[in-house]
C-alpha cells in the first residue's frame, strides 16, 4: 500500500465531501427536489458515485486518482458558478 495514494484518496474524499454539501445548499436554497433528470441532480450523482469509488476500489493508481481530481474540480468550479450567477 503506497503511503501517497492513501493520503491522495483520504484528501479527494474530503473535497467531494464538500462539493456535496455545497451541491445540496444550493438545492435547499432554491427548492430543487432530487429529479434525476435535474443538472443539479446528475451532478450530485457524479460527485457521489465519485466519492464512493475512492472507497471502493483500493486499486487506484496515482494517474486514476489525479483524474478523478480533475472531475472533482469542474464539479466543484461549476457549482461555485452556478451559485454566484444566481445569488
Amino acid at each position: 500500500m503506497d503511503y501517497f495514494i492513501t493520503a491522495k484518496e483520504e484528501v479527494l474524499r474530503e473535497v467531494a465531501s464538500s462539493i456535496i454539501a455545497k451541491i445540496i445548499r444550493y438545492m435547499i436554497d432554491n427548492d430543487i427536489k432530487i429529479d434525476h433528470k435535474n443538472p443539479m441532480s446528475i451532478l450530485l450523482d457524479a460527485v457521489d458515485d465519485l466519492s464512493d469509488s475512492l472507497i471502493e476500489n483500493p486499486d487506484y493508481s496515482m494517474e486514476d486518482l489525479e483524474k478523478i481530481s480533475a472531475k472533482l474540480n469542474f464539479a466543484r468550479d461549476y457549482i461555485n458558478e452556478v451559485a454566484k450567477a444566481n445569488v
